[in-house]
């Protein structure tokens, strides 16, 4: 297991994102270019459907502050809006999919287990109030 943050570094900053993940997963120089790259990518592709998902709510704000609004109007920006956070979550699975390919299996196996320990996390404090987990200590 890599290194865990230290006390100073701020893990929601991006710049210490990357490092704490990098340390944890033990990615070389390669793959960390790599990783850039897909980084760059998602955000060429997502950018500009960012821009349109705020066109479409921005028409849609105003045409439901009408009295009246055009219920098919509504509609059909609805519908763009729907089909606009859809490319959005394509976007990002062709990112997170790219992102696993370049791993090793023992780097995969890391991240895997960090996804499934997000999932549990809300677990986490039932499960200490009820003394079945050891306490923190520092």
């Amino acid at each position: 297991v890599g290194p865990l943050p230290g006390e100073a570094e701020d893990p929601c900053l991006p710049g210490a994102a990357q490092r704490i993940v990098t340390d944890f997963l033990e990615l070389d120089q390669d793959q960390i270019v790599l990783w850039d790259g897909l980084l760059a990518d998602r955000e060429a592709a997502a950018q500009p459907v960012r821009e349109a998902v705020a066109a479409v709510q921005a028409e849609l704000e105003a045409l439901l502050a009408d009295e009246n609004p055009d219920p098919a109007e509504v509609g059909d920006l609805v519908i763009q809006r729907r089909d606009l956070g859809s490319e959005l979550a394509e976007i990002q699975r062709a990112y997170v999919e790219g992102f696993e390919l370049m791993l090793s299996d023992e780097q995969l196996d890391r991240y895997i287990f960090v996804r499934r320990a997000e999932q549990a996390q809300p677990l986490f404090p039932p499960f200490r109030i009820m003394d079945l987990l050891p306490p923190h200590w520092r």
